[in-house]
């Protein structure tokens, strides 16, 4: 097994972002390793790390436009070259998040080599449904012959909430993802209250 490895800089190096007020859905951390290994697998086990950020971005993206919650959640930040989801920069640069005792990302999915990532070891499927495997097959229908520039480029296209950025990186919230989707006032303010009660829920039923 992998040995935990702090940050590295490069390419998607976490970010370092002060007081974020965005709300947002707690980060899912068994589901994304379930989303990572299935474009991986789609991908012929080797992935570039821009690409999978882009393509689990927007399955989050796409779920809250279809269903009104995200697959895997997180805090959703903008940066130069699109958005990107805070915890799984972690992820890929240090093989799990700072705290966390959960293995299994690092335990399915190799370090980052050359901007690339390989699939190791795929997960049983225990925490996606059938209907959050069938967003997986939408989005990879439809973005997976792009390479990561073209995807990034179709984010700064398509994505309303992504502000541009010549350094640095901003919070997105959730909110600011349903509006510029198109959803009615009274959606994105359902939106953002689901987000914080469960959020509210998380910090009560997490253990000791």
């Amino acid at each position: 097994m992998k040995s935990f490895r702090p940050s590295k800089g490069g390419l998607y190096a976490t970010p370092r972002v002060l007081d974020i007020a965005a709300v947002n859905f707690r980060f899912n951390l068994p589901k994304a390793t379930e989303v990572a290994c299935e474009f991986l697998e789609r991908a012929g086990g080797q992935i570039n790390v821009m690409k999978l950020v882009k393509l689990m971005y927007l399955l989050d993206r796409l779920s809250v436009d279809r269903r009104g919650i995200p697959v895997v959640g997180g805090d959703y930040l903008s940066m130069r070259n699109g958005p990107v989801t805070s915890e799984l920069l972690d992820l890929i640069n240090a093989g799990r998040l700072n705290g966390e005792a959960d293995t299994r990302w690092e335990q399915s999915i190799s370090d980052r080599l050359n901007h690339e990532l390989r699939l190791e070891a795929k997960p049983a499927r225990e925490h996606l449904s059938m209907t959050e495997l069938g967003l997986v097959d939408a989005i990879w229908a439809e973005h997976g012959q792009r390479d990561q520039w073209q995807l990034a480029e179709w984010c700064h296209t398509h994505c309303g909430e992504w502000p541009p950025l010549a350094r640095g990186c901003a919070p997105i919230a959730v909110e600011r993802m349903g509006q510029a989707l198109g959803n009615p006032p009274e959606a994105v303010a359902r939106l953002t209250r689901e987000a914080a009660e469960l959020n509210q829920l998380d910090e009560i039923f997490a253990p000791a």
